[in-house]
């Protein structure tokens, strides 16, 4: 199975895995890091390689909130690993992706899927019930 860890800035991470497991149920192999202003880098750096760690033998999925931000900074040291995938900019779509089926396909052709799982999961619903308007007619 492949491990999925969520890194964020603030209380994102664990708020978004909560809210998956209401949805999905309990979640074994997968972890979050939260990273506050008062932590050193060192520190998200300690605990992020912890995490990893713990999942890197069957594969690691690493979701990030932000590109150019402290926590993909730190994962971009993970890049060099192929058990190690990295995706910035996470959303709950993404996640529920990821845990979905993470058991059924590689690392690389989980991280498209979440990929395009998190764009599919991004709509302006005024454009969306204008386009199913428009296909009954």
């Amino acid at each position: 199975m492949i491990g999925v860890v969520i890194i964020t800035h603030g209380n994102l991470a664990h708020e978004m895995f909560e809210t998956v497991k209401l949805i999905m149920g309990e979640q074994a192999a997968a972890t979050t890091v939260c990273f506050t202003a008062r932590e050193s880098i060192d520190t998200l750096r300690e605990r992020a390689i912890k995490a990893v760690d713990e999942f890197r033998k069957g594969g690691c999925l690493i979701l990030t909130d932000v590109l150019g931000g402290s926590a993909t900074n730190v994962c971009a040291e993970f890049i060099k690993s192929d058990e190690v995938r990295v995706i910035t900019g996470v959303n709950l779509p993404m996640v529920m992706e990821a845990l979905q089926h993470r058991d059924s396909i590689s690392l690389e052709a989980l991280s498209k899927k979440v990929r395009d799982g998190a764009a599919r999961g991004i709509i302006d619903l005024k454009e969306f019930f204008a386009e199913r308007a428009k296909k009954k007619t």
